[in-house]
C-alpha cells in the first residue's frame, strides 16, 4: 500500500512540474504579417477563447461565470475520454446510464443487480455539479429478492487548473441514505467526501487519469464500517481514430485500478485493490458505450467480480 501511495504522489509531482512549464510559456508573440513590419509583434494575452482552456492558479477568479464549452478535439492531442469508475478531472456534459452487475457481494452473501442514471453537468468552465441516484436489485443466498432504490450521490466539483494537456480538479461528495437499509439496499450514513483528479496527453492520444480522495462517515460510525475511507486510483486508456465509418468513429481500450484503504477499523485498518480493464466505443451522434470486467487483487473477499455496462449520451 504505501509503494502505491507513493507512485500516486510521485505521478501528481510529475503534473504539477509539467503545469509549471506549460504556464511559464502562457504568452505567445505573433508575427503580424502583410503591410505591418516585422519588427512590430502583438502580445496576445492568456484568455479563454472559445473551446481553448487556459485555467490556472494565477487567473483564478477567471471562468467562474464563463459558460462552458465542448473541449475542442484534434488528431494530435488526446481527446478527455471518461471511463467506467475513476473520477474524471475534466467537464463533460452527459447523461449516463450505468449498469454494474456484482457477483458474491459481501463475503458471497448475495448478487446485485446495480441501475444507475447519473446527470454531469457543467455550468461554468470552473464549477459543475452531478447527481446520481441508484436502484439495486438483490438477490440474497437464501434465494431472496430484494428491489428498490439506493443511496444517491450529490457532487459539487470546481476546476482548478486546466489547459490543452492537463486538467486538475476538485471535488466535494456526499452520499446521501435514500436506500432502506434494513433490506439491504442502502448504508443508513451519510457520508462526506473530497476528492483531488487530474488528467494528463501523454501524447499518441494516450489519456493518464489519476484519483485520490476521502470520505468520512456523519452522525456517529456504523460498526461494520471504518471511520474514514482513502480512495485512490489511476487509469491508462489509448484512443484509436476510425475514419470513413458512419458508425463507430473510435475505440478506446483502457486500463483502470481502483482501491480505498479503510481507518479505524476494530479487526485493523484493510485496503482493497481491484483492476478494470474494458473498451469504449464512440459510436454516433455523441454517444458512446461502455464495457469492463472487475476483478480483486488482494484475495479479498469484498467482492468476486464486477462485470460494467456503460451508455453515455453527450449534449
Amino acid at each position: 500500500m504505501p509503494c502505491r501511495i507513493t507512485v500516486l504522489l510521485c505521478l501528481l509531482g510529475l503534473f504539477i512540474t509539467e503545469t509549471i512549464y506549460g504556464f511559464a510559456h502562457e504568452e505567445k508573440i505573433q508575427q503580424i504579417k502583410g503591410n505591418t513590419s516585422p519588427r512590430e509583434i502583438l502580445k496576445i494575452p492568456s484568455e479563454h477563447h472559445g473551446k481553448k482552456r487556459n485555467l490556472g492558479f494565477s487567473n483564478f477568479f477567471d471562468g467562474w461565470l464563463t459558460p462552458w464549452q465542448i473541449y475542442e478535439e484534434t488528431e494530435d492531442k488526446a481527446p478527455r475520454v471518461p471511463l467506467l469508475r475513476i473520477t474524471p478531472a475534466f467537464f463533460k456534459r452527459e447523461f449516463r446510464f450505468n449498469y454494474i452487475y456484482i457477483d458474491d457481494e459481501h463475503h458471497g452473501e448475495a448478487d446485485v443487480n446495480e441501475f444507475a442514471v447519473a446527470l454531469e453537468l457543467p455550468l461554468t468552465l470552473r464549477f459543475k455539479i452531478d447527481i446520481e441516484p441508484t436502484v439495486l436489485h438483490i438477490n440474497t443466498k437464501e434465494d431472496t429478492d430484494i428491489a428498490g432504490f439506493g443511496d444517491t450521490r450529490l457532487a459539487l466539483r470546481a476546476m482548478l487548473v486546466e489547459n490543452e494537456r492537463v486538467s486538475l480538479s476538485t471535488g466535494s461528495v456526499i452520499n446521501i441514505p435514500t436506500g432502506d437499509d434494513d433490506r439491504g439496499l442502502g448504508k443508513g450514513i451519510t457520508t462526506l467526501g473530497q476528492q483531488l483528479a487530474f488528467w494528463i496527453d501523454l501524447g499518441h492520444r494516450i489519456n493518464l487519469h489519476t484519483f485520490l480522495g476521502v470520505d468520512v462517515p456523519t452522525g456517529g460510525n456504523n460498526k461494520k464500517d471504518a471511520d474514514m475511507d482513502f480512495l485512490f486510483g489511476v487509469a491508462v486508456s489509448k484512443t484509436f481514430t476510425l475514419h470513413k465509418t458512419q458508425f463507430l468513429h473510435g475505440i478506446t481500450p483502457f486500463i483502470e485500478l481502483n482501491g480505498h484503504k479503510g481507518f479505524g477499523l476494530d479487526e485493523g485498518e484493510q485496503y482493497f485493490v481491484d483492476l478494470l480493464p474494458g473498451l469504449r466505443w464512440d459510436l454516433c451522434q455523441e454517444l458512446y458505450v461502455l464495457a469492463g470486467y472487475e476483478f480483486p487483487l488482494n484475495g479479498s473477499e469484498e467482492f468476486d467480480k464486477r462485470a460494467w455496462l456503460s451508455i453515455i449520451k453527450d449534449f
